[in-house]
């Protein structure tokens, strides 16, 4: 993973509800949102997450880490910004100008089907829904999609999932793993029976997706070990611990089962009927 530093100062503060990222430039010349160590183990989650969802070919923007300079962090501007939260690594996600991030005000333009007919790879919907209740991602719901829709040049539209600091059920897997509740997905939410909801091929979306469920967690376990060497030292995580918990939690078959059997029951329960 590459890493990079800022060469001018903060831009922007972006007002959420959790991590409040930053909008900075890179001496790539590109823009980037970054998280800072605010909530050190926030950005582990980012960061495992975002490897875990291009396993799964769920679309992310593209990560780095990021060395916020100093002299960039404009204390008169911003100042809620603590310099210590800037002495380790921060994580980034590229900025991606042509997006809008997905919210109920769409809802009116996912019921015509001509933008319908505009989003590729729909099934990226279910696929991200899935991959929620396997990480255990209590943080996007009908409140809050945390997706992009971002639009190529060709006018095509793809779902990007972003913002990953809540999985594990908001606990580093301090106490297990638990199932997501039905509020807890997007799954239960007006776009998802837009979308699939009159699909004739709703039964072999699902089929495929569960099976994609189990080969791509075998091979999100074959790699973790090189995935949790991107993991900055000075982020202070005991890999041996966390990798403990991830085998233990994400890669048993009673909980991969478990998110079959869970996918299943909400789509037959928001979707299909």
């Amino acid at each position: 993973m590459q890493l990079l530093h800022t060469i001018e100062d903060v831009h922007k503060v972006f007002d959420t509800q959790g991590s409040s990222p930053l909008l900075v430039t890179c001496n790539d010349f590109r823009d980037w949102v970054c998280k800072y160590d605010r909530f050190p183990k926030y950005l582990f989650n980012e960061l495992i997450a975002s490897e875990f969802a291009k396993i799964w070919g769920i679309k992310t923007p593209e990560t780095c880490l990021i060395n916020v300079k100093r002299e960039h962090i404009p204390n008169e501007k911003f100042p809620q910004l603590q310099i210590g939260w800037f002495e380790k690594q921060c994580f980034g996600s590229l900025y991606l100008e042509t997006s809008k991030e997905l919210d109920h005000t769409m809802v009116s333009m996912f019921q015509e089907k001509s933008f319908r007919n505009k989003i590729s790879d729909k099934t990226d919907f279910l696929k991200i829904a899935l991959f929620d209740i396997w990480t255990a991602n209590e943080d996007r719901n009908h409140n809050n999609f945390n997706l992009l829709l971002s639009v190529s040049p060709d006018n095509m539209s793809f779902f990007y999932a972003i913002d990953h600091v809540n999985i594990f059920n908001m606990s580093f897997l301090d106490y297990g793993i638990t199932d997501l509740t039905e509020d807890e997905s997007i799954i239960k939410t007006d776009i998802a029976k837009i979308l699939f909801g009159k699909d004739r091929k709703l039964t072999d979306i699902v089929n495929n997706l569960v099976e994609m469920l189990y080969i791509c967690t075998k091979e999100c376990e074959n790699k973790l070990d090189d995935i949790l060497d991107l993991v900055p030292d000075s982020w202070n995580i005991d890999k041996v611990l966390i990798k403990k918990r991830i085998i233990d939690n994400l890669f048993s078959d009673d909980w991969k089962n478990q998110c079959e059997s869970n996918f299943r029951e909400f789509i037959q329960s928001f979707v299909a009927n």
